[in-house]
């Protein structure tokens, strides 16, 4: 095997676990005001106390909500892995909610209903797109529940998150031959013509990869259970990072994930999302990539040599299970070559210096 993969050792932001459940409160006559031209949007309490938005007018409101619990989401992400990171740490206290089912009030443009992920996600909870309320005028709120959130993007994840996302997708799991299928599965998003990133030359890869065994899946065709269930019954799968590794916290626990990253730096939402249910992402950086602009994208990147990279993968598929020592092995490695015999010399004469 080759210095084609560099494992990635930095991760970008923090990754808190905390063990207590987050806050929560239940206000009587809470507000809800829209943001109307330059006027902000907030959310506040009788008293005028704000608990969520900006500050600004505390006008008296002009409409009265229906007299049953409303859940307080906060924005409604409409993008897939900003919604797990974001809008889904808001629903823990469905987990042992008691009495008539809330109402789920958040703020945003997007459509619930078209948000193809958000059905599922609350079916069991016995709830449904249609639940999801938003206000359009000042309104007040006979009685809201605001829970704090359970996860942080690249911040925190609270330990009742792992119970959430467990709980919704043990559904979709359950009667999987959990790691039944041994072929490894490669998800593409080379079908998608807008999101975060974009490998440029994903389709040479793909293909570098069908030659050596590995399925290909796009995930957009496979809606929230499904891939639940394919994480599931595969033993490995492979992807660049993305949206659709966090689908993993939902899956059968001991998830194996290879990751191709596009910086030595991983974003800390992977390992915040792994560590919920034991899954063990192994992420990469190849080396030489390279990253710009890439239009209908934050980013477009590229990896140098596709068939090497796919090599790579292949094998670590293999043998995954040993991937911590050969890793450490191959760095320990790299770190001989960097200190070989000339860094030795000088670092010699500066010393004497």
């Amino acid at each position: 095997m080759t210095d084609t993969l560099e494992r990635c050792r930095v991760v970008w932001g923090r990754t808190d676990r905390i063990p207590a459940p987050p806050a929560l409160r239940v206000v009587t006559d809470a507000v809800y005001r829209p943001g109307a031209g330059a006027a902000p949007w907030n959310l506040t309490g009788p008293d005028g106390e704000l608990l969520d938005g900006d500050g600004g007018s505390v006008a008296g409101p002009t409409d009265c909500a229906d007299p049953v619990p409303h859940l307080y989401l906060g924005a409604l992400a409409t993008h897939y892995g900003h919604f797990l990171v974001g809008t889904l740490g808001r629903l823990w206290p469905l987990l042992a909610w008691r009495g008539p089912p809330p109402r789920l009030l958040c703020h945003g443009t997007g459509d619930p209903a078209a948000l193809p992920f958000l059905a599922p996600i609350l079916a069991g909870f016995g709830l449904g797109p249609d639940d999801v309320v938003r206000f359009h005028r000042p309104t007040r709120i006979p009685h809201l529940v605001l829970p704090a959130p359970s996860v942080g993007e690249q911040a925190f994840v609270h330990s009742v998150h792992a119970d959430l996302v467990g709980a919704i997708g043990r559904p979709f799991w359950r009667g999987a031959v959990v790691d039944g299928v041994t072929r490894p599965v490669y998800l593409s998003k080379a079908r998608l013509t807008a999101g975060i990133s974009r490998l440029r030359n994903e389709a040479a890869l793909e293909a570098a990869l069908a030659r050596r065994g590995v399925e290909i899946v796009y995930p957009e065709t496979l809606g929230l259970p499904g891939l639940v269930r394919l994480f599931s019954e595969r033993r490995v799968v492979m992807g660049t990072t993305g949206s659709a590794f966090h689908t993993a916290a939902f899956a059968a626990p001991g998830r194996r994930i290879l990751g191709l990253n596009w910086a030595p730096h991983l974003n800390a939402n992977f390992p915040l999302l792994d560590v919920l249910n034991g899954t063990r992402g192994r992420y990469y950086h190849p080396v030489g990539s390279e990253s710009g602009p890439d239009e209908g994208f934050h980013f477009g990147w590229s990896v140098p040599d596709p068939e090497a990279v796919a090599r790579d993968l292949v094998h670590r598929a293999a043998n995954f299970d040993d991937l911590d020592a050969i890793d450490s092995r191959r760095d320990a490695a790299r770190r001989r070559i960097a200190h070989g015999p000339l860094s030795e010399r000088i670092g010699r004469w500066l010393r004497r210096r």
